[in-house]
């Protein structure tokens, strides 16, 4: 079910292709189920939605004191171990909440996350007044969701995401450290 919600959104999500992806039939998902509401809550729970805020804004707010943020990767940030951790452990939940939690209590917190790592960074830098920062700061943030959102739905061992995140955070702190400390 979780495979299958990362990958469709819960909206296009069919108990019927969850069976099927489970080997099984949909009258037997709902001997344990009464719904797909249901279904969906079990795969990601409102406490794993909060443990994943409570990690980001802990991962984030290293940003706010450092300057050196090249550095910030899993290996030598504790934070970023344990967003990562995090994100292997429950990766069908974190692609979810990244970018596919239309029509689920969970619809905004996409949103949420691009809206806090963009102010952070622009207030990290001063300069709450430049909208052509906000707008790029905004569009890079949200490809950040739909890369880690995508590597979360095409490995599913844990060392082939950290090995993706890696370097994805290579490129991502360069290019962040880059744009924000030029300005």
């Amino acid at each position: 079910a979780g495979a299958i919600f990362a990958e469709r959104g819960f909206e296009a999500a069919r108990i019927a292709d969850i069976a099927e992806r489970a080997g099984t039939s949909a009258s037997n998902v709902y001997k344990y189920v009464k719904d797909k509401t249901d279904l969906f809550e079990k795969v990601l729970p409102a406490q794993l939605a909060a443990e994943h805020r409570r990690l980001l804004a802990a991962r984030l707010s290293e940003f706010e004191s450092r300057s050196d943020w090249q550095v910030l990767d899993a290996d030598r940030s504790a934070q970023a171990g344990e967003l990562l951790a995090f994100w292997a452990t429950h990766r069908h939940a974190a692609a979810i909440l990244m970018s596919k939690a239309a029509g689920t209590p969970f619809a905004g917190e996409r949103q949420d996350m691009i809206e806090e790592m963009t102010t952070r960074a622009i207030t990290r830098l001063g300069r709450q007044d430049d909208a052509h920062l906000r707008f790029v700061l905004e569009q890079v943030f949200s490809r950040t969701l739909d890369t880690l959102a995508d590597i979360l739905r095409r490995y599913d061992k844990a060392d082939d995401i950290r090995a993706a995140v890696a370097h994805f955070w290579r490129f991502q702190l360069a290019g962040l450290s880059a744009l924000l400390y030029a300005l």
